[in-house]
């Protein structure tokens, strides 16, 4: 019961909110999409109207993140930490990214509308939407590998000793 309470309390907190909504978009995303190439194979209405809701959410999860982004950074500047530069380009990507999400949420919206079996402009929008959504969650994992992976350790202190010297040690 003492975690649960502790993760509502921490829902309030917008680090904890950013690291608990940042991949869902993503993952969401290629669910989302992976789901709709099946039901549109297996030509199921039923299905591809939940993957395409599907794709429509996951798009629409990172909106939030952009109120919280000013509000992390402000809070991070009061307590003298400061984000790293590979950090900051991040949400700056990301923040510009959100009116792609949002193009790929309305193009799933607008194949719901017409039906991706109806016809060829319902086919055209439906594979846009599997296209512009495939794009997304390339970007969307090239940002989070580049934002998670770390650098290479700098040993700029670390005075190298030539092969010779140290087989003369041994």
């Amino acid at each position: 019961m003492d975690n649960l309470k502790l993760l509502f309390s921490n829902l309030g907190n917008p680090e904890y909110l950013r690291l608990l909504l940042e991949p869902l978009p993503v993952y969401g995303l290629m669910l989302g999409i992976i789901a709709f190439i099946a039901a549109f194979i297996f030509k199921e209405r039923k299905m591809q109207i939940c993957a395409l809701l599907l794709i429509m959410v996951s798009a629409t999860a990172g909106l939030p993140l952009i109120g919280e982004v000013g509000q992390t950074d402000a809070r991070n500047e009061q307590a003298g930490a400061g984000n790293p530069v590979q950090i900051i380009e991040q949400q700056k990507a990301q923040g510009d990214a959100q009116w792609a999400y949002l193009a790929v949420a309305g193009l799933a919206g607008l194949t719901i509308l017409m039906g991706a079996h109806k016809g060829n402009p319902g086919l055209t929008v439906g594979i846009a939407t599997i296209g512009a959504g495939t794009c997304l969650v390339i970007f969307g994992m090239t940002i989070h590998s580049q934002m998670h992976r770390p650098g290479p350790p700098q040993e700029t202190d670390k005075v190298s000793i030539p092969v010779a010297t140290q087989r003369q040690a041994l």
